[in-house]
């Protein structure tokens, strides 16, 4: 018998106890945190067909007023494309509000030419970049609505979006509502292919199974709703970096407003289409999350400090033992595992590794069920990819970040929010 034969041997000839010691990193930081909420979400929750759930008359229903706005840097090439996927929405009767950031392309012109042609209401122009925050501010300023919808440059969306995404106001304590968002580009190429995956699990379902338990921390920056009032009772978005919609939506919830999550909304966007981009993308998004939790907000943690909830401590705590913990004790598992076990390591590796492509195929299944879209026999043949990418680059990665962040404070780099702006923030 070959070593792996040896390894598989060892494994099969365990009790179920020290199958457990053998395998405690998944049992700890996998199952828990996923396959539990998952199945439990594809038991009991599914999306309805949205054109089925429209007013029988076919006529959208009231709402109150709305202002569309869409912050871009350089967003030529893409604005006009949004602005007309605006106007086929079954709701009407909304200004849009674009604000050009200190473009040096010709967004300000094509912005300007959509004016002319009744599609866009207004137009603002800044001559230096001042960073997404600071552009949301601008056009709430001017702005006339009661509801902000706050839209990237390069998203499209169902026709029904913005009326679902509208109907939790009629709950005078919602204070934001986050749509579903899905990758327009999955097709592209495989790393777009496993961030359809990566979406449907962490938005499509894990913002369903969190809006269930009040835990909706994130309304995302590409599609969300905002009520006036609730933005003008945190004084607007904090411009000190990125990570914006993050740091807005806790901002709202410690004010008491409640966050809420419409499946039914689903906006299109295009994600990244190569490794370099993907991993670029998601070093910012997770350095921006530790300092926003656990510098800006860290108080959120602390039961002597006056600004303890026990719903934010849940949700801080969450992520630093699932998300920061689990990357600092994935390579000691492992080096633990060679030290343990020896040559068997492979064989627990190879064993490991089928055991999260079972859970991710169960996650799909109840992705696919949830949503009610055509998702698992697309998505099925990259989960292999998709496990084997999450374990050993990703994790790797947001290691990277968390160090990067902690010890370097490597968001004040990062040319997302303009030098000048950055360097002002006090966190």
């Amino acid at each position: 018998m070959n070593t792996l034969e040896l390894g598989f041997a060892f494994l099969l000839s365990q009790t179920t106890l020290s199958i457990m010691s053998v395998f405690w990193y998944t049992l700890i930081f996998e199952f828990p945190r996923y396959i539990l909420p998952f199945l439990v979400a594809g038991m009991v929750m599914r999306s309805p067909d949205a054109e089925a759930l429209i007013e029988e008359d076919g006529t959208a229903s009231e709402h109150p007023s709305v202002s569309v706005i869409l912050v871009g840097h350089n967003e030529e090439d893409a604005l006009e494309a949004c602005v007309r996927s605006l106007h086929e929405q079954s709701i009407q009767n909304f200004e849009i509000v674009i604000v050009s950031d200190g473009s040096t392309d010709r967004m300000v012109e094509v912005a300007q030419s959509l004016v002319k042609q009744g599609l866009a209401t207004k137009v603002l122009s800044t001559s230096l970049r001042g960073g997404k925050s600071s552009g949301i501010n601008l056009a709430c300023a001017y702005a006339s609505g009661d509801i902000i919808i706050n839209v990237d440059c390069d998203c499209s969306f169902d026709r029904y979006a913005f009326e679902y995404l509208l109907r939790p106001f009629s709950d005078p304590a919602v204070g934001a509502v986050c749509g579903d968002i899905a990758p327009r580009n999955s097709d592209a190429s495989v790393i777009s292919q496993f961030q359809e995956i990566e979406y449907l699990q962490s938005i499509a379902v894990g913002k369903r199974i969190a809006s269930a338990v009040n835990q909706v921390v994130c309304a995302s920056g590409a599609f969300s709703a905002f009520r006036r009032k609730a933005l003008d009772d945190i004084r607007g978005f904090d411009v000190g970096g990125g990570g914006e919609d993050l740091d807005t939506t806790i901002r709202l919830r410690l004010k008491g407003w409640r966050i809420e999550y419409a499946p039914e909304a689903v906006c299109y966007t295009d994600v990244p289409t190569t490794v370099y981009q993907y991993i670029r993308q998601r070093l910012r998004w997770e350095r921006d999350a530790i300092w926003i939790r656990y510098r800006k907000h860290v108080q959120l943690m602390n039961p002597l400090s006056p600004a303890f909830r026990i719903t934010e401590a849940v949700h801080q705590w969450d992520f630093l033992l699932f998300n920061v913990v689990g990357a600092f004790i994935f390579p000691v598992y492992l080096v633990w595992l060679f030290i343990q076990y020896g040559a068997f390591t492979p064989a627990i590796l190879i064993a490991m590794q089928i055991g999260l492509l079972a859970i991710d195929v169960l996650i799909l299944a109840a992705s696919a069920w949830c949503t009610g879209r055509h998702v698992f026999l697309r998505n099925l043949l990259f989960l292999p990819g998709y496990s084997l990418f999450m374990t050993y680059v990703m994790r790797p990665v947001r290691l990277i970040a968390y160090i990067d962040e902690w010890v370097f404070s490597g968001s004040h780099r990062d040319n997302y929010t303009p030098v000048k702006v950055r360097m002002q923030r006090p966190w």
